[in-house]
């Protein structure tokens, strides 16, 4: 495999190879890691990559499970995604590992997370700072194809935040969650380009539904609904707490009883407003005004 700096000879001397990959039936690469799965792990010792406007796409790596395995995630097509197809020690405390694709007739333009898990070479000192993993990716889904070179910080066991004590599973309050949007809700540019909530009274304003945006496999779960004030009603949202999620931007509806006693104080329907907040994994809360439309 090509890379972007060469090895030292004392390098070269002490770095052993551990797996190398093969190609699989129709040239395919078969991968050499424990384990593989789309998404990002919700304990993952980082905060998710994409809320960070310097991230370019470069791939994660930590220690995990007491020392024993090595957690890489890389980000490209959700169809054609990198498999691990060579990993090899350079010294205690330097990996390589070297990515490829499946060959494909044609590719998602997403970038999505996919998990990889390795064992912890022997002679790696799994608990020390200053951990580092040089990825090579390989974008041979079309062909031969030069890789890029990522020199990746491991983060050390212990790095991740301790343990808390498990929470109780947080049940939606909504009628029903419809993945995508009912028919009769027709949404236009500025809806799709926005990605802010949206309501929609249901029939004989019975209902409401409010239409939240993100991950379809992790979408919010609505956890609230109740009177705030004189004419204002809020609508609390928990994160989804899935093991993975899917990587999509895409609409997700929450079908929602219209709570009792919105219309006391002379207060109609048509002046109702809706205050959405929408809590995410890592803690942080947003917060939207929501006209509900007829």
């Amino acid at each position: 495999m090509m890379r972007r700096h060469s090895l030292t000879a004392s390098a070269t001397l002490l770095g052993v190879l551990l797996m190398a990959g093969c190609s699989g039936s129709g040239g395919t690469p078969t991968s050499v890691a424990l384990s593989e799965a789309q998404g990002l792990p919700p304990d993952a010792p980082v905060s998710e990559p994409w809320n960070d406007p310097d991230w370019r796409g470069e791939p994660l790596a930590w220690v995990s499970d007491e020392g024993e395995t090595l957690t890489v995630v890389t980000f490209g097509s959700s169809s054609c995604p990198f498999i691990a197809v060579r990993i090899e020690m350079l010294t205690a405390r330097q990996l390589a590992i070297d990515f490829e694709k499946g060959p494909a007739e044609a590719c998602t333009d997403d970038l999505a997370p996919r998990t990889h898990v390795f064992a912890i070479p022997e002679g790696v000192d799994a608990a020390s700072a200053g951990l580092e993993v040089e990825v090579s990716l390989a974008d041979t889904a079309f062909g031969p194809a030069e890789p890029t070179v990522e020199s990746v910080p491991i983060l050390p066991l212990g790095s991740a935040a301790p343990d808390e004590p498990a929470e109780e599973p947080v049940d939606s309050i909504a009628l029903e969650v419809i993945r995508g949007t009912p028919a009769d809700i027709e949404l236009d540019d500025e809806d799709l380009a926005s990605g802010d909530p949206l309501a929609f009274w249901g029939e004989a304003r019975e209902t409401i539904r409010v239409v939240t945006w993100g991950s379809s496999g992790c979408p919010p779960i609505a956890r609230s609904l109740q009177p705030a004030e004189t004419g204002v009603v809020v609508l609390d949202f928990a994160p989804n707490p899935a093991e993975f999620c899917t990587a999509d931007f895409a609409p997700t509806t929450h079908v929602l009883a219209t709570p009792e006693g919105i219309t006391t104080d002379g207060v109609d329907t048509d002046d109702l407003a809706l205050t959405v907040t929408i809590e995410e994994r890592d803690g942080t809360v947003a917060e939207y005004r929501v006209p509900i439309r007829g």
